[in-house]
C-alpha cells in the first residue's frame, strides 16, 4: 500500500477507532502515549478531556513514518480488550508487512523439547505400515466399555450415589502461570509487577480440544488437596467413553499412586497394554495405530505429588518404542516429546510439588479451584435432594461460618454433608457441627460405625470405638506405615482380611485391582482419599504405644506450599500436621482415651509435646505459607493461649500463594486472639471475596497491603465493601494493582469510612487525573490521616495542580511530593483541624510558622503553567519549602517567578535545581533581592538554584541603644526589620560585561551581606571592577571571588583597596586566586545597631591575609610587603604551600620588623632552602617577642609572635640535611636564645658526626625542658657520645635513645628552679628525725642527692662487647644516675659482666630494668649477687622469654640464696621483679647470711633469708615445681606474702602445699587464684590455714570449689582475726548449700574491708545471712557482689544490709535483677556513701524511676569517679536527668550506659554536658538507637572532651551519612586510644573521613569498624594512612564488604588490618 493509501485509511477508521479506545482503560492509553517524545506527550497532557486527548494522539502519529505506525497498530492489538476483529483487520492491512508482530521466545524454550514431525529419535528406522481402522475402532470400544463399567463399580458402596456430572467443578485456564510460577522463587518483585491475563474460567473438555500443531502438548492441572483432581480425571475418561471428545481416539489414565508399585523397567508399549487396558487381539497392530497417530492419543498421570521419583529432563538417552526403561523415564519422554511426540499429555499435581515440574516445557496450566458460596450451596442442594430435611440441612451448613469455610474444599464439603447427613437422619434436628476439621473427620469416623450398627444416643460414640477399637488402631498403624514408607496402595496380603471387608464396607478402603511388573493381578485396597490416611495416621501417632515422645517430636512438622527444585521429594503429608495438631485439643482426649487404653493424663501429656512444638513454631521466623499452616494447627487446637502467641506478631506477609476462604478463616482465629495491632502484607496472593468477608471479624487488622495485578476493578469493588466494616484500619495499600479511576473511586469512597486511617497507598496503578481527585477528596474527611502514596500512576500536570490544590482546602497537609509520574506523595500533621475554615480563628503568623513543603520536579512547565502555579502557592497559608527542581524552567519562566514572588508566603526557601537558566537568568534570579523583601537570599552554583526567605516575620518593635548602657534610654520605635541577605553566583558564566548590571541589583539590596561570584570569568579586569566597588559596599561581611582566572596583578589591585576598606578582617588567596579568593569584612550596619557602636577605622579588629599555594617572586614580595605594611593591625600572615626563594624570604624578614601586631607567620610547605631557614632564624631567634619557631622544607612550619615579651620559646629544625658547618652555625645562632623551652633537630641526616658536633654545644644552651634528635641516623658511636654528654652537663636528666625502626634520641633537663625543688625535697626526704644523729649510710645519700638525679634509657642498640665496655666506662661517671635500662639490645655473652661492676659502684642507682637483652641466668645470679650492698633501696626488673617454669623457680632460689639484701620477688609470665633493700645482721638465735658464708657456722646459726614476699603469677608453675618451691620458701622466715595465682596446680602440687602452709606462721597474703587441684585436696588445703592467725588477704578466686572445701574454709574464716580483705569470685561447682556454708564463715569477720563474692550462688537463706554479716562490716571499703541474687525480694534484703557501710569506696551489684525497687532502697544509703569512686549496677532491670533517683542520689558523692549503668532500660527521659547532674561530678572517668533504649533525644541532652565532666576518660553508649541527630550533637561534643581515652558506639544504628560527624568529630579528640564503631551501617565514606582524621589522632590505639559496609575502596583509604600513624595496634574490619583476596593481600602489607572474627 501506497503512503497516500495509508493516510487515507488511517482517517476513514479514525471516529471508530477513537470510539473503541474510549472504552479501554487508561492504561491503554498509556502505552500509546508512549511512543510521543517528551514535547508531544507535554502537549496532550494538556487536554483534559479524553476523546479529545485521543484524536489528538492519532492526529500525531498520523504525521508519522509507517515504521512508527507499525508500532503503534502492534500496541492497539496486543493491549486492546474491544477491538473488533474487522478493525484490527484493517488496521494491520493498512500497516503492510512490516508491522508483523515478532514472537518473543522465552530464554527458557533454549532446552527444547519438540522435534519436527518428520524427524525420528527412535533407533529402528524401519517403515511400519499403517494399521488397520476396524482393529484399533474394536480396541476402542473395548478400551470405553471397561471405562463405563469402571464408573459404575464406583458409584456403588454404602455412599450415597452422586454422578459426577453433577458435581460442580470450577477449571480455571492461566497461559501466564508458567512465567510466573518460575519467577515466584527467583524474584518476587518481577512476579508482582508482571502485568499477566487475567484468568478465565473454561470447561474440563476444553483443554482437550485439538490442537493445531503437530507436536506434543503437555497440560498442568493444579490443585489442591480435596478439590477433585482425581475425581476430574475419572470424569474426563468417563464422558470420552459416552463419546465427548471424538477428536481423541484412544485416552489412557494411570495414577502415580500405582505406578510407584512397579520398579521393573518397562517399554512403552507394557505399560498402555499391561496396566491400563490390554488389546484382546492383534496387539502389534494396535500399538502400530498409536505410535503413527499420536495426535489422537491422550494420556493422564494422575497425582503427580504421589510419585516417589522426580523428573529428569537433563538426560541424553536415545529413547525407542520397544526399550524397557524405568517408570521415571518413560514419563520424562513422554512429558519432553521423545516418545509418542503430538500426542496430549495431561499431568495433575498439588501447587506445592509444581516446581518439580518444569513449567517452561508446559503449554498449558490450569488449577482446580474449590467451591465458592454459590457452588456449595448447589452441592448440599443435589446431596439432600431427596432427604425430607433438606432445607433444615442447607441452613445449617450455611449459617455456620466455621463448617462454611471448610466446605469450599469439595472433599471437605461432602464429608460435612455425610455428618449433617447422618446427625439429622437420628432426629437430632438442633445438632452443631464441629468447628475443626478433626472433628469433622471423628464425627465420620462416629457417623460410618454408627449407621453400620444402626445404634444412637450420647454414650453411643465411646461404645463404637470400644467396640471397633482393635480395627480402628490396626487400620491407623497402616496408615502411618504407609506415610512413612511413603506409599499409598497396599498389596492385600499386608492387610488383614478383617480390616479390609470392615472398612471398605464402610466406605474407608476402596479395594481394586493392581498388576505388578509381572503383569500377575492382585488385589489393591487404599485409602478413599489420602487426607483420610492422613487423619488415621495422626491417630496412630497420638495414641500408639510404639512410640515414644521423641519419635514424636520427629514425626511433626509444618508443610511449605512451595518446595525447591532442588529438594527431595517428601512424604505426601499435607494434612497430618493438621490432623495431629487437632488431635491435640481438650475436645478430643476422652476418645483418644478409649483408642489408646489408657487414661486421659496419659494421652494429655502426648497432647502437651505437640502444643509446646507449636508454641516453640509460633515463636519462630517463618515464612508466610507456614504461617497459614500454623494458623491452621492452632485452629484446629482450639487453643486460645496458642492462638494468643501466634497473634503476636506485628506484622504477617504472604506472597504468592492462594489465600483459600479456609486459609482466611485460620488466619482470623488467630487474629481475634492477638493482643496487639497487625498488618497483613498479601502480594500476588489469589484471594477470594468470601476470603475477604473475614476481615471485619477481626478487630486487631490495623493494616492492609495488597500488591499484584491480580487486583483490579471487580476486587476493588469488592474490598470496599468491606473496608469500613474493619473497625480500627490504620493502613490501606493497594500497590500494582490493575485499578483505573473506577477502582480507586469506590474503594475512596470506602477510605472516607474509616475514621483511624493514618496512610493510603495506591502506587503503581493506573489512576489518570480523575482518580486522583478522587483521592484528595478522602484528605479533609479523615482527620487521622498522616501519608498518602500516589506513585508511579499516569496523571497529567492538571493532576498534579489538584494535588496541590488539596493544600489550601486541608490545612492539615505538611508536606506535597511529585516527582513526574514516578512519585506523588502526600504527608499530613498529627494536628486536629483540617479544613481553612476551621482555622479563621488562628493568627496568621501562626499559619506562617507552619513548615509546609512542596516538592514537583520533571514535569515541563510553560510561563503560564508557573503563573497558575504561582497562583496556588499563592493560596497556601504556611508555606515554608517549595521546590521546583528538574522541570526543564527556563529564563522565561525563572522572570515570571521572581514577578509573582511579593505574593507568595513562602517562609524558608524556593528550591530551582537542575533547570535551564543561564547567565541572564542568574540576573533576573538576583533581582529578587531589591524586589521581594522576605528573600534573604538567592543561591545559584551550576545547576543548583535556591532563593531563600526570612522565617520568622516581624512580630516585635525595635529597641533602641543610646550610648549609655542605662535601660533607662531604652526606647521603642516603629517595627523596623533587620536582617542579612546574601547573593551567591556561583559558576554561573558570569562576564566582565555584565558585572555593572549586577552591582547595581547589588547597591539596592540593602543588609547584603554576602557576595559569591566564585567560579566565574572575571579575571583581573573583573578583580579590578570589585576593588573600585568595594567602598560603596558598607554592610557586606563575606565576599567570595574564587576560581576568576585571577593572577598576581588582580591580586596587587585588591590590596590597593586595602587603605579605603578599614573593615576588611580576612583576605583568603590560595593558587593565585583560583583555588581561593575571599575577603571577610568585620562590620555592617546590622551589628552597628546591635552593638550600638560603629568601628569607622577598623583598628582593634584582628586582620589575617593568606595567600597560599602561589609562586611568590622577589619583585611580587616586594610590592606585596610595601602594600601590607599599610594593613593597620594585621595579625596573621599566611604564605604556606607558596615557593618562596631566599631572595624572597630575605625581603619578608626586612617587612617583618615593622609588622608590630602580627602574631603568626606560616610558611608551611614552602620548600625554604637550609640557607635561608638559617637566615630567618638568626634573624629572629631573639627577638622578644617570638614564641615559637618551626622551620622545615616541607610540612608545618611557623613563627609565633607574641605582643609583650614572650617567656619561653620553642624551637623545631626539622627535615634539613645539615653539614659540619651548618651544625656549627646553628648552634651558635641557638646559643643566643636564653629562653629555649623545647628543641626539635629531628630528621636532619645528622649521622654521628653531626651528633656529637652538636653535642659539644649542650652545655652551653639554654634548653629547659627537652631536645629531640630522633631520626638522625645514629649508630652505637652516637650514643656513647649522648652518655658522655650526661657526665659534662650537671643540668641533663635523661637519655633515651632507640636505633631500632622508629628511631629516638631525646634528651631532657632539668631547669634550676625545677632542679633547687628537687634538691628540697631531697634534703627533707633524707632528714633524721629531731634527735637522732645521722647514720654514715644516711650521709652519703645526702651527699649524693645534691646533684639532679639522671636516668639512661637504650633500646634496640645491639652494642658489642667492646661499646658494652666504653658503655661502663661512661656510666661509671654518671655519679647521679638513679635508673639505667637496657631493653632489646641482645647482649653478647660475657657482655653483662662488664657492667656489673659499674652497676654495683653506682651507689645512686635505684631502679635496673633489663628486657629481652639475651642474658642468661648465671648471668643474672652474678648481677643479683653484686647489687644492693651498696644500695639504699634497688629495684630490679629482668624480662627474658625462658623466665618460666622450672627456670623461674630455679633463678628466684639462686637469686634469694645469692643476695640477702632482697625483700620482695616476683615473677609474672616472663618477668622477674626484684627488690632489695640494705638490712643489717641480726644477733639474735638467726642470721640472715648467703649461701657462700655457709661453711662451719655455728650450731645456734640457722640460715634463713629475709625475703616478706614471693609471688609466681601466671608463668607456667605445674605440680613437679612446687617441691622445689616448698623447699626455697621453708627457709624464708620473714615471708608475708606467697602468690601462686594462675598456674597449673593439681592435686599433688596442692598436697606440697598443705604441708608447706602451717609453717608459715607470719604469711599475711595469700593468693591461690584459679588452680586445679582436686575438691579433696582443696578441703584439706582449707584446712591447712587454721594455723595461720596473721591472715590479711585470702584470695581463692576460680577455683573448683564444691561444698565441703567451703564448709572447711567457713570452719577456719573465724579464726583469722586480722582478715581484711577476701576473694571468693567465680568458683565453679559450688551450690547454694556451698555459697551458705562460705557465707556464714565469713559472717564473724567483721574486720574486712574488700569483699569479692562474684558469681557465687546463694539462695534465699544465703542471701539473708549474707545481709547479716554485710550489717556488721563497718570498715568494709569495696564489695563485689554481682550476679548473687535472683529475686527483688532477696536484693532488697541485701540492699538493706549496706546502711552502715558508710566508709565504702566501690561496690558493684551487676546482674542482680534488683529493678526499680532495688534501687529505691539502695538510694537511702547512698547519701551516706561520702567516699564512693565506683558503683557497677548493670543488667539489673533499672527503670526510668530507678534511673532517675539513682542520678539524683549520686550527687552527693563528690568523689565518684566510675559509674557502670549498662544493660537497663532508663530512656530518654532518665537519661535527660543523668544529664542534668553530671556536670556536677567533677571526677567522674567512667560512664557506661550501653543497652539503656536511649534515643537520639537522650543522646543530644547527653552530648550537651559530656564536656563538663574535665576528667572524662571512658564513654560507652553501645546499643543505642542514637539516631542522626544524636550522632551528630555528639560528634559536636568530642572536640571539648579533653581526657576522653575510649569511646564505645557499637550498634547505635547509625548510617553512613551520619556516622561522617562522628568520625570528624574523633579528629579533634587528640587524647582518644581506643574506638568501637562496629556493627553499624558505616561505608566508604566514613572510612576515607577517617583516615583523613587518623594521623592527627596522635593516641590512637585500637579503633574497631566490624561488621560494617566498608568496600575495598574504603579500606585501601585506611591502610594508606595507617603508615603515618605509629601508635595504631589494630584497626577491626571483619564482616566487611571485602573479598577475602583483597582483605588478605592488605593484611599482609600491614598486619595491623585485622579481618578475622579475633585479634590475633
Amino acid at each position: 500500500m501506497q503512503e497516500m493509501d495509508l493516510t487515507t485509511e488511517l482517517e476513514t477508521v479514525k471516529p471508530e477507532l477513537v470510539d473503541v479506545l474510549c472504552q479501554e482503560s487508561d492504561v491503554v492509553l498509556w502505552q500509546i502515549t508512549g511512543h510521543l517524545n517528551q514535547d508531544e506527550q507535554a502537549r496532550v497532557n494538556r487536554v483534559v478531556e479524553k476523546r479529545s486527548r485521543l484524536s489528538l494522539i492519532l492526529d500525531i502519529i498520523a504525521q508519522k513514518d509507517r515504521r512508527a505506525w507499525s508500532c503503534v497498530i502492534q500496541t492497539l492489538c496486543m493491549a486492546c480488550q474491544f477491538l473488533p476483529m474487522q478493525l484490527e483487520t484493517r488496521l494491520m492491512s493498512a500497516a503492510g508487512e512490516g508491522s508483523s508482530f515478532d514472537d518473543t521466545t522465552d530464554p527458557l524454550q533454549e532446552f527444547s523439547r519438540r522435534r519436527p514431525a518428520g524427524d525420528s529419535l527412535f533407533d529402528d528406522s524401519t517403515t511400519i505400515k499403517r494399521p488397520r481402522t476396524d482393529l484399533s475402532e474394536i480396541y476402542k470400544s473395548s478400551l470405553m466399555s471397561m471405562l463405563l463399567q469402571r464408573h459404575e463399580e464406583m458409584n456403588t458402596g454404602i455412599l450415597k450415589p452422586t454422578s459426577l456430572d453433577h458435581i460442580p467443578i470450577n477449571l480455571m485456564s492461566k497461559n501466564m502461570w508458567k512465567e510466573r510460577m518460575d519467577k515466584t522463587r527467583r524474584n518476587l518483585r518481577g512476579l508482582q509487577s508482571c502485568k499477566s491475563e487475567m484468568a478465565r474460567c473454561v470447561k474440563v473438555l476444553e483443554l482437550l480440544e485439538p490442537s493445531n500443531t503437530s507436536e506434543s502438548r503437555v497440560i498442568v492441572l493444579l490443585g489442591k488437596a480435596g478439590t477433585g483432581k482425581t475425581m476430574l480425571m475419572q470424569h474426563i475418561t468417563y464422558q470420552w467413553a459416552k463419546g465427548a471428545l471424538p477428536d481423541l481416539s484412544l485416552i489412557y489414565l494411570f495414577e502415580f499412586r500405582q505406578l510407584n508399585l512397579i520398579k521393573k523397567k518397562l517399554t512403552l508399549r507394557q505399560l498402555l497394554f499391561n496396566f491400563f487396558h490390554k488389546p484382546e487381539e492383534d496387539e502389534d497392530l494396535v500399538f502400530e495405530f498409536i505410535s503413527t497417530n499420536p495426535q489422537k492419543l491422550c494420556i493422564i498421570f494422575d497425582g503427580y505429588d504421589e510419585f516417589a521419583g522426580k523428573i529428569d529432563l537433563l538426560g541424553t538417552h536415545t529413547y525407542s518404542m520397544e526399550k524397557p526403561v524405568s517408570v521415571i523415564e518413560l514419563f520424562s519422554a513422554l512429558y519432553t516429546g521423545k516418545l509418542l511426540n503430538g500426542c496430549t499429555l495431561l499431568v495433575t499435581c498439588r501447587p506445592k510439588d509444581v516446581l518439580d515440574l518444569p513449567l517452561h516445557a508446559v503449554d498449558q496450566v490450569g488449577e482446580v479451584l474449590g467451591f465458592d458460596h454459590r457452588q456449595v450451596e448447589e452441592f448440599a442442594r443435589n446431596f439432600f435432594n431427596d432427604c425430607s430435611y433438606k432445607e433444615q440441612a442447607l441452613r445449617h451448613l450455611m449459617e455456620d461460618p466455621n463448617i462454611l469455610n471448610m466446605c469450599y474444599v469439595p472433599a471437605l464439603c461432602f464429608v460435612c454433608c455425610m455428618c449433617l447427613d447422618h446427625s439429622l437422619s437420628q432426629g437430632c434436628g438442633k445438632s452443631q457441627l464441629p468447628n475443626t476439621m478433626t472433628q469433622v473427620y471423628i464425627k465420620m469416623l462416629l457417623a460410618f460405625l454408627s449407621k453400620k450398627q444402626a445404634i444412637s444416643g450420647p454414650k453411643c460414640s465411646k461404645t463404637l470405638l470400644q467396640k471397633y477399637r482393635q480395627e480402628i488402631n490396626e487400620l491407623s498403624e497402616l496408615a502411618m506405615r504407609g506415610l512413612d514408607q511413603s506409599n499409598i496402595v497396599f498389596y492385600a496380603h499386608d492387610v488383614s482380611n478383617s480390616v479390609i471387608k470392615f472398612f471398605s464396607e464402610n466406605a474407608f478402603l476402596s479395594v481394586f485391582e493392581v498388576k505388578n511388573e509381572d503383569r500377575v493381578k492382585n488385589v489393591g485396597c487404599a485409602f478413599i482419599h489420602l487426607t483420610m490416611q492422613e487423619f488415621f495416621a495422626a491417630l496412630h501417632l497420638i495414641t500408639s504405644d510404639s512410640i515414644n515422645e521423641t519419635e514424636l517430636r520427629k514425626s511433626f512438622n509444618l508443610k511449605s506450599k512451595w518446595i525447591s527444585k532442588n529438594d527431595r521429594k517428601t512424604v505426601f503429608t499435607d494434612m497430618f500436621h493438621i490432623f495431629v495438631s487437632g488431635l491435640s485439643s481438650k475436645e478430643c482426649t476422652s476418645l483418644l482415651s478409649t483408642l489408646a487404653r489408657h487414661n486421659e493424663s496419659w494421652v494429655e501429656k502426648r497432647q502437651r509435646v505437640i502444643l509446646h512444638m507449636l508454641t516453640k513454631l509460633g515463636t519462630s521466623n517463618l515464612s508466610g505459607p507456614k504461617i497459614i499452616e500454623l494458623c491452621h494447627c492452632a485452629h484446629e487446637t482450639q487453643d486460645p493461649q496458642l492462638a494468643e502467641l501466634i497473634g503476636a506478631h506485628q506484622k504477617y506477609e504472604f506472597r504468592n500463594f492462594r489465600l483459600t476462604p479456609v486459609d482466611m478463616n485460620a488466619l482470623v482465629y488467630i487474629l481475634k486472639h492477638s493482643r496487639r495491632d497487625v498488618c497483613l502484607d498479601i502480594a500476588g496472593c489469589s484471594i477470594e471475596v468470601e476470603g475477604l468477608d473475614v476481615l471485619p471479624r477481626c478487630s486487631a487488622i490495623q493494616g492492609l497491603v495488597f500488591r499484584s495485578r491480580k487486583y483490579n476493578n471487580t476486587f476493588a469493588e469488592a474490598l470496599a465493601a468491606v473496608l469500613p466494616k474493619i473497625e480500627f484500619l490504620q493502613i490501606f495499600e493497594f500497590v500494582g494493582g490493575n485499578i483505573n479511576d473506577t477502582g480507586v473511586a469506590n474503594l475512596a469512597r470506602a477510605l472516607q469510612d474509616c475514621p483511624h486511617l493514618k496512610e493510603i497507598n495506591f502506587n503503581d496503578n493506573s489512576l489518570t487525573d480523575q482518580g486522583i481527585a478522587e483521592v484528595t477528596n478522602v484528605f479533609h474527611k479523615v482527620t487521622s490521616l498522616r501519608k498518602v502514596n500516589l506513585n508511579n500512576n499516569i496523571a497529567s500536570l492538571d493532576g498534579v495542580f489538584t494535588l496541590i490544590n488539596s493544600m489550601c482546602l486541608c490545612n492539615s497537609i505538611e508536606e506535597i511530593k511529585i516527582d513526574g509520574n514516578r512519585r506523588a506523595e502526600v504527608y499530613f500533621s498529627n494536628r486536629a483541624g483540617h479544613l481553612m475554615k476551621s482555622a479563621v480563628n488562628t493568627s496568621s503568623a501562626s499559619c506562617n510558622r507552619r513548615n509546609r513543603k512542596i516538592r514537583i520536579s520533571s514535569w515541563r512547565m510553560t510561563p503560564r503553567d508557573m503563573e497558575n502555579l504561582c497562583k496556588i502557592l499563592g493560596r497556601c497559608p504556611g508555606l515554608s519549602e517549595v521546590d521546583l527542581s528538574s522541570n526543564e524552567l527556563n529564563d522565561e519562566e525563572c522572570k515570571t517567578l521572581v514577578e509573582m514572588l511579593p505574593e507568595l508566603q513562602i517562609s524558608k526557601q524556593i528550591i530551582l535545581n537542575n533547570n535551564q537558566v543561564s547567565s541572564t537568568g542568574s540576573c533576573y534570579l538576583s533581582h529578587a533581592l531589591a524586589s521581594c523583601s522576605n528573600v534573604t537570599e538567592v543561591w545559584l552554583q551550576s545547576e543548583n538554584i535556591v532563593i531563600r526567605f526570612l522565617e520568622q516575620p516581624v512580630v516585635e518593635p525595635d529597641v533602641c541603644i543610646s550610648d549609655s548602657t542605662d535601660p533607662v534610654n531604652k526606647h521603642v520605635q516603629e517595627p523596623t526589620l533587620f536582617f542579612t541577605k546574601k547573593l551567591r553566583l556561583i559558576n554561573c558564566q558570569i562576564q566582565v560585561t555584565q558585572l555593572s548590571e549586577l552591582f547595581e541589583t547589588v547597591k539596592q539590596c540593602f543588609h547584603l551581606e554576602e557576595l559569591d561570584l566564585s567560579q566565574n570569568a572575571l579575571g583581573d579586569r573583573g578583580l579590578k571592577i570589585v576593588a573600585q566597588v568595594l567602598p560603596e559596599l558598607q554592610d557586606v561581611v563575606h565576599i567570595n571571588l574564587s576560581g576568576n582566572s585571577v593572577t598576581i596583578a588582580g591580586i596587587l589591585y585588591l590590596t590597593d583597596s586595602f587603605k579605603k576598606c578599614k573593615h576588611i578582617h580576612e583576605v583568603n588567596i590560595s593558587s593565585g586566586g583560583e583555588k581561593n579568593l575571599m575577603m571577610t569584612f568585620n562590620t555592617s550596619k546590622r551589628r552597628n545597631v546591635d552593638t550600638g557602636k560603629r568601628q569607622e577605622n577598623g583598628l582593634g579588629c584582628t586582620k589575617v591575609f593568606r595567600l597560599k599555594e602561589t609562586d611568590i617572586k622577589q619583585d611580587d614580595m616586594d610590592k606585596l610587603c610595601k602594600r601590607l605594611v599599610c594593613f593597620d593591625g594585621l595579625s596573621e600572615l599566611d604564605f604556606s604551600d607558596s615557593t618562596l626563594s631566599d631572595e624572597s624570604v630575605g625581603r619578608l624578614l626586612n617587612c617583618l620588623s615593622r609588622l608590630s601586631s602580627l602574631n603568626l607567620l606560616n610558611i608551611s610547605n614552602c620548600g625554604i632552602s637550609p640557607e635561608g631557614a638559617l637566615l630567618l632564624l638568626k634573624s629572629i631567634i631573639c627577638w622578644n617577642r617570638v614564641t615559637a619557631i618551626a622551620l622545615r622544607p616541607r610540612g608545618k612550619a611557623f613563627i609565633k609572635f607574641v605582643k609583650m615579651k614572650a617567656a619561653h620559646t620553642t624551637c623545631k629544625f626539622n627535615e634539613y640535611t645539615l653539614d659540619k658547618k651548618m651544625i656549627e652555625k646553628l648552634s651558635r645562632i641557638l646559643k643566643q636564645c636564653l629562653r629555649l623551652t623545647y628543641l626539635d633537630l629531628s630528621s636532619n641526616f645528622l649521622k654521628d658526626e653531626g651528633v656529637a658536633c652538636f653535642l659539644q654545644f649542650v652545655p652551653g644552651l639554654r634548653v629547659m625542658n627537652e631536645i629531640s634528635l630522633n631520626d638522625n641516623q645514629l649508630s652505637q658511636a652516637g650514643v656513647l657520645h649522648l652518655v658522655e654528654t650526661m657526665t659534662t652537663c650537671s643540668r641533663m636528666s635523661e637519655a633515651d635513645v632507640c636505633l631500632g625502626s622508629n628511631e629516638r634520641c631525646l634528651i631532657r633537663f632539668i631547669w634550676e628552679e625545677e632542679k633547687a625543688e628537687t634538691l628540697r625535697l631531697e634534703s627533707e626526704r633524707t632528714a633524721e628525725p629531731q634527735g637522732k644523729s645521722r647514720s654514715p649510710s644516711r650521709r652519703r645519700a645526702s651527699h649524693t642527692s645534691c646533684h639532679a638525679s639522671q636516668s639512661v634509657r637504650l633500646k634496640e642498640c645491639s652494642f658489642t662487647l667492646r661499646n658494652l665496655e666504653l658503655l661502663a666506662s661512661k656510666l661509671q661517671k654518671c655519679l647521679n644516675l638513679t635508673q639505667l635500662e637496657l631493653s632489646f639490645n641482645t647482649i653478647p655473652s660475657g657482655g653483662l659482666q662488664a657492667l656489673v661492676e659499674t652497676l654495683a659502684g653506682l651507689k645512686s642507682l635505684k631502679k635496673l630494668i633489663l628486657r629481652d637483652n639475651g642474658i642468661t641466668a648465671v648471668e643474672i645470679r652474678s648481677l643479683i649477687k653484686e647489687l644492693g650492698i651498696a644500695h639504699e633501696v634497688l629495684n630490679v626488673r629482668i624480662e627474658e622469654p625462658w623466665v618460666h617454669g622450672e627456670d623461674a623457680v630455679m633463678l628466684v632460689s639462686e637469686c634469694i640464696s645469692t643476695n640477702v639484701a632482697i625483700t620482695e620477688i616476683r615473677v609474672e609470665k616472663n618477668t622477674i621483679y626484684i627488690s632489695l633493700g640494705n638490712h643489717s645482721l641480726s644477733s639474735g638465735n638467726s642470721h640472715f647470711m648467703p649461701i657462700s658464708d655457709k661453711e662451719e657456722l655455728p650450731g645456734e646459726f640457722t640460715i634463713k633469708y629475709p625475703v616478706e614476699s614471693i609471688s609466681f603469677i601466671r608463668c607456667g608453675l605445674v605440680d613437679q615445681h612446687i617441691h622445689l618451691l616448698k623447699s626455697l620458701v621453708e627457709q624464708c622466715c620473714e615471708l608475708q606474702g606467697l602468690d601462686l595465682s594462675n598456674n597449673t596446680i593439681e592435686s599433688r602440687g596442692a598436697r606440697i602445699l598443705i604441708e608447706l602452709l602451717p609453717s608459715l606462721e607470719k604469711l599475711r597474703r595469700l593468693s591461690l587464684e584459679s588452680m586445679r587441684a582436686g575438691a579433696t585436696e582443696l578441703v584439706q588445703l582449707a584446712r591447712s590455714l587454721s594455723k595461720l592467725q596473721n591472715i590479711e588477704s585470702l584470695s581463692f578466686s576460680h577455683n573448683k570449689m564444691e561444698d565441703e572445701a567451703t564448709a572447711a574454709l567457713a570452719n577456719i574464716l573465724p579464726l583469722m582475726p586480722k582478715l581484711k580483705q577476701i576473694n571468693f569470685s567465680c568458683c565453679s561447682s559450688l551450690t547454694p548449700v556451698g555459697g551458705l556454708n562460705l557465707i556464714q564463715g565469713l559472717s564473724s569477720c567483721t574486720s574486712l574491708e574488700d569483699v569479692n563474692l562474684d558469681s557465687i550462688p546463694l539462695n534465699s537463706q544465703g542471701i539473708g545471712h549474707l545481709a547479716k554479716g554485710l550489717s556488721a562490716m563497718s570498715l568494709a571499703r569495696r564489695l563485689i557482689l554481682n550476679n548473687i541474687s535472683t529475686s527483688v525480694e532477696d536484693s532488697v534484703q541485701l540492699l538493706d544490709s549496706l546502711k552502715s557501710c558508710t566508709i565504702l569506696e566501690e561496690i558493684s551489684l551487676s546482674n542482680n535483677r534488683i529493678g526499680d525497687i532495688g534501687v529505691l532502697k539502695l538510694v537511702e544509703h547512698i547519701p551516706n556513701w561520702q567516699k564512693l569512686k565506683k558503683i557497677n549496677l548493670s543488667q539489673n532491670s533499672i527503670g526510668k524511676t530507678g534511673g532517675e533517683c539513682l542520678a539524683k542520689t549520686l550527687t552527693n558523692c563528690k568523689f565518684i569517679e566510675e559509674i557502670s549503668l549498662g544493660n537497663n532500660n532508663f530512656g530518654d527521659e532518665a537519661t535527660a536527668t543523668w544529664a542534668d547532674v553530671l556536670s556536677k561530678m567533677s571526677q567522674l572517668r567512667v560512664l557506661s550506659l550501653q543497652s539503656n533504649k536511649i534515643s537520639s533525644e537522650g543522646c543530644i541532652r547527653l552530648a550537651e554536658v559530656l564536656p563538663l565532666c574535665p576528667h572524662l576518660e571512658e564513654v560507652s553508649l553501645s546499643e543505642n538507637e542514637l539516631g542522626s541527630q544524636g550522632a551528630l550533637k555528639l560528634s559536636q561534643a568530642l572536640s571539648l572532651m579533653k581526657s576522653l581515652k575510649r569511646l564505645d558506639l557499637k550498634l547505635i544504628n547509625i548510617e553512613n551519612k551520619d556516622s561522617v560527624h562522628l568520625a570528624a568529630g574523633l579528629g579533634h579528640c587528640l587524647t582518644i586510644e581506643e574506638v568501637n564503631l562496629s556493627w553499624n551501617g558505616i561505608g566508604d565514606e566514613v572510612a576515607e573521613k577517617l583516615a583523613e582524621v587518623l594521623p592527627r589522632m596522635k593516641n590512637l590505639k585500637k579503633l574497631d569498624l566490624e561488621c560494617n559496609k566498608i568496600t575495598e575502596m574504603g579500606t585501601t583509604k585506611l591502610a594508606e594512612v595507617l603508615k603515618n600513624c605509629s601508635t595504631i595496634k589494630v584497626i577491626r574490619l571483619w564482616k566487611n564488604q571485602m573479598s577475602n583476596e583483597m582483605a588478605k593481600a592488605l593484611q599482609n602489607k600491614d598486619p595491623r588490618l585485622n579481618f578475622s572474627s579475633v585479634i590475633v
